[in-house]
């Protein structure tokens, strides 16, 4: 056996020997409590075990109430690629800024558990003007197309539904202005045409929520 094979086979013995394995493990837990030394301390919401739930149950109703939709409103353009894109959040929150992972807002550095917080509650508080504003707008689409003597389409109650679970989850308080009812005849095309740009845009804004809610969940 030449002198290098003879050192390998004294390393691999060392290394399967007890004192070489309590080593290893050793150098192991030391590189992995550095690494979670340097990750931010997530102290946990008691709202976002109840909320991850309710997101769900919201992303499946929209998702649902949006294939309806386009399946009913063919001849509306209620495809994504056919419409234009509307964000009614724009400017007036910012959800996705607000939920942006601790790892991607604190450059390695440790939060305060009061930090924490605070950024998760900025971030809870924002998905619920978020679902505030689209309920709003989806109530008032709802009484407009209930004014069809067709009936052709109107909103799932389950939807609805979900969107005002969710925001009871979060439990925030906040004052919502109600729309100004119109006195002249709605223009039902443009309200068909609304409600297809208006689902599509809550049906990105709601897995964008399901993910934070799982991401807080698991921290």
């Amino acid at each position: 056996m030449s002198l290098c094979g003879a050192k390998r086979g004294e390393k691999l013995s060392l290394l399967l020997s007890l004192p070489g394995l309590l080593l290893v493990v050793t150098f192991i837990f030391l590189a992995h409590f550095n690494v979670a030394r340097n990750l931010p301390e997530a102290s946990p919401d008691p709202r976002t075990s109840g909320c991850l739930n309710h997101s769900q149950n919201l992303l499946s109703a929209v998702s649902n109430t949006l294939q309806k939709a386009r399946q009913i409103l063919e001849l509306y353009s209620c495809t994504s690629e056919e419409l234009e894109h509307e964000d009614i959040t724009k400017d007036k929150t910012s959800t996705v800024e607000a939920c942006l992972p601790l790892e991607l807002t604190t450059n390695g550095n440790c939060l305060a558990s009061n930090e924490t917080s605070s950024i998760t509650s900025l971030c809870l508080s924002s998905i619920y003007e978020d679902l505030k504003m689209y309920q709003v707008e989806f109530k008032a689409i709802n009484e407009k197309l209930l004014m069809d003597p067709k009936r052709q389409m109107f909103l799932d109650p389950n939807m609805l539904a979900a969107i005002d679970d969710l925001m009871q989850a979060l439990n925030f308080n906040s004052a919502t202005v109600p729309p100004k009812p119109s006195l002249e005849e709605p223009d039902l095309y443009k309200t068909k045409v609304k409600l297809c740009i208006l689902l599509h845009a809550f049906r990105i804004r709601a897995v964008t929520i399901d993910r934070m809610m799982s991401y807080l969940n698991s921290s």
